[in-house]
């Protein structure tokens, strides 16, 4: 597994692309409809870089996903908020990367260990 602090750079990295639309669109589009193949998501993916963070987990994750190369999509929970984040595993560590927490009044970015509020269902 990458060091952690090689971890937090890619996960600031990928939270700044979205918060400054740095990400191309098509990019977007391929990913997501790997993970969720739904109809009308060219306007799904205009309405999500409007409302970043906000219902936007499931598309930053599938999208920290692609950055690192590696890690597993969890369809867990933030608090009472279904909620979407990546695991990242090794033989020692298990560690969540979640850029999408502060719709949820959480961290802008978080890496670590799973702990409360997030939780797997």
């Amino acid at each position: 597994m990458l060091q952690l602090n090689e971890i937090k750079k890619i996960a600031y990295s990928a939270r700044k692309e979205f918060e400054t639309d740095k990400i191309p669109i098509n990019k977007l589009k391929k990913l997501y409809l790997a993970y969720n193949n739904m109809p009308k998501i060219r306007k799904f993916l205009l309405q999500a870089r409007k409302l970043y963070p906000k219902l936007n987990c499931g598309l930053a994750t599938v999208y920290l996903k692609y950055r690192f190369g590696f890690g597993k999509i969890i369809k867990g929970k933030y608090k009472n908020h279904n909620h979407t984040f990546l695991l990242l595993t090794n033989k020692q560590d298990k560690l969540i990367v979640d850029i999408t927490a502060d719709q949820y009044a959480g961290p802008k970015v978080y890496v670590g260990r799973i702990k409360n509020p997030w939780s797997v269902k």
